[in-house]
């Protein structure tokens, strides 16, 4: 094993490397202490997720939004009592939303909003600098408090010298209780247009909002047996729009076909899942990326349904149990699950945690989907997760609303997984509906599967491309992969590790950590850890920190490096 090691790093110029993603920047994360920045957590998704640690005037509670430009550099966020953009500027007039109990008793104390779920951030069909924000609040009504009228609230960020406005806000388009399962969005099937569905609480009924260059258009629909608890969960569209599903422990899943021509739900189909789990306030659910199965959490154990299956009731299985033996300072819960853009599934707990769960092959069947519990562990607890809809979706291609002439050119991504010694097993993540994967493992190989695995001649970098096709054109997606099989087993050899450049302008590099996966943390000199990565590439991009001097910390995913 390795000594522990510790490097000093100057780090010298900073630049962006962008990707094409509206959901590409995760911000969450709170900080109770009043005034001041707060210290909040960054996921960006770039080429590999990259995590670190910013400061920025909001305090998040439970509510969340965010969103990225079409390059993936964050525009905008709100905590569910006002908006800020990606200077950490509160948006003009956009304090004051979701007015009511929750705003008195949390706003007011410089504390976030404290709903699941309760709101969601789209980018105007025309206009790019415009955003709506479709939100609701909990209100008094009587002796209870409930969630009461789906809100509306327009943002034009070129407004106000590039610092944003609220053209308006809390807007009503829903005049009735709203469910706890929280709000979803999917493309219209024209390529541009968005729906956006709420469900009624207590009920069958669903509220389904279009937005669209003329504006908002809002109507109802009851199908399917109705809910009849107050519990929360969540409401996500299959990554090809085509079926909404819903869950929560007490009203257990309901799956539904969508039209994403004219907004219309059909084929209910109730699943029962009759466990201890239905004393359970609280469910999350997820949809691998390939729409092949769906992931229900209800805070003891996670479901894998398989939505290809002849009989989805049947398919059901059991893929994680909640450990009970963790290192996270408080109890764990499998709780709300969010696809990220890479095609892992990451779960969060229910409040105060500082743990993070991830599914690494969601398109896998059973446990091999290999559940990592508490796989990501953080400075301190957080409460929420950005909720996001698909923005790498298309039109359907022929059908009555392919009326625009936007056609799924086909867009490629992937990641990979090692797996021991010179194997590595490969994912695409692509998007727009490719129908044929050609990958190039640049060892003179090939493979025609959707997700091969890959054993490499010997160690060294290879340069891998996938490039994915359909009818409308081609993409191609090319990364390095760093296959080594020789690592440092002798405390004596540790001086073989180095750190170079030094100073660094935008990516650092080092050599000697053999073929581990490790953790790469980068503190400031006040000890704050301000960037993370787990990688075995043998290098980190910098961008996003501040010039200055660092501390380097490499470990193993034991802790021993």
């Amino acid at each position: 094993m390795l000594r522990p090691l510790t490097l000093l790093l100057c780090l010298a110029v900073c630049s962006n490397i962008l990707a094409q993603k509206q959901d590409n920047i995760w911000l969450f994360g709170y900080d109770y202490e009043p005034g001041g920045l707060k210290e909040g957590i960054r996921f960006r998704f770039d080429d590999s997720l990259v995590i670190s640690y910013d400061q920025r005037p909001m305090d998040f509670a439970t509510s969340s939004t965010c969103i990225s430009d079409s390059a993936g550099s964050l525009l905008l966020y709100s905590n569910g009592c006002y908006i800020e953009n990606t200077n950490g500027i509160v948006v003009e007039n956009s304090s004051g939303l979701n007015a009511g109990i929750m705003y008195n008793n949390f706003c007011a104390e410089g504390v976030g909003y404290n709903i699941p779920q309760n709101m969601i951030v789209i980018s105007d069909p025309t206009n790019n600098s415009r955003f709506h924000f479709f939100h609701y609040p909990t209100v008094l009504e009587g002796q209870y408090i409930i969630s009461k009228n789906l809100l509306h609230t327009l943002v034009d960020l070129s407004a106000n010298n590039s610092q944003g406005t609220t053209i308006y806000k809390n807007q009503p388009i829903v005049l009735d209780t709203i469910s706890y399962d929280g709000l979803h969005a999917v493309r219209h099937a024209n390529g541009r247009d968005w729906w956006i569905i709420a469900a009624k609480l207590k009920s069958n009924k669903y509220f389904t909002v279009l937005l669209s260059p003329i504006g908002i258009i809002t109507t109802q629909q009851a199908i399917g047996a109705p809910t009849t608890s107050g519990a929360g969960g969540e409401i996500v569209f299959s990554p090809d729009g085509t079926k909404m599903a819903r869950f929560n422990t007490r009203d257990d899943l309901r799956i539904f076909d969508f039209d994403r021509c004219n907004g219309v739900l059909s084929n209910p189909l109730f699943i029962s899942v009759q466990d201890d789990a239905d004393n359970n306030l609280y469910a999350g659910l997820a949809w691998s990326a390939d729409g092949h199965y769906l992931y229900a959490a209800e805070i003891k154990r996670i479901l894998q349904f398989d939505m290809w299956a002849s009989d989805i009731a049947a398919s059901k299985s059991i893929v994680a149990e909640r450990d009970t033996e963790y290192s996270c300072p408080f109890e764990v819960n499998l709780a709300y699950l969010e696809l990220g853009p890479d095609g892992y599934i990451y779960g969060r707990s229910l409040g105060g945690q500082n743990c993070m769960h991830r599914i690494k092959y969601p398109e896998r069947s059973g446990v091999a989907c290999e559940v990592q519990q508490h796989y990501y562990s953080f400075d301190y607890p957080y409460v929420n997760l950005p909720h996001f809809p698909n923005f790498r979706l298309g039109p359907v291609d022929g059908s009555p609303c392919d009326t625009l002439g936007l056609d799924n050119h086909p867009l490629a991504g992937w990641r990979y997984d090692r797996t021991g010694g010179t194997s590595v097993d490969f994912t695409s993540v692509s998007w727009y509906e490719p129908d044929a994967w050609l990958w190039d493992f640049g060892d003179g190989t090939q493979s025609t599967e959707r997700n091969p695995a890959h054993v490499f001649p010997g160690p060294g970098a290879y340069v891998v491309c996938l490039q994915v096709s359909n009818q409308y054109g081609s993409d191609t997606k090319c990364k390095t992969v760093w296959v080594t099989t020789v690592g440092t087993d002798s405390p004596e050899e540790e001086n073989a590790i180095t750190l170079f450049p030094n100073p660094a302008t935008n990516t650092v590099y080092w050599r000697g950590t053999g073929s581990e996966l490790i953790n790469f943390k980068l503190f400031n000199q006040l000890g704050q850890l301000k960037f993370f990565k787990e990688t075995d590439e043998g290098f980190a991009q910098l961008s996003s920190i501040i010039p200055g001097f660092y501390t380097v910390q490499i470990l193993s995913q034991e802790g021993t490096l």
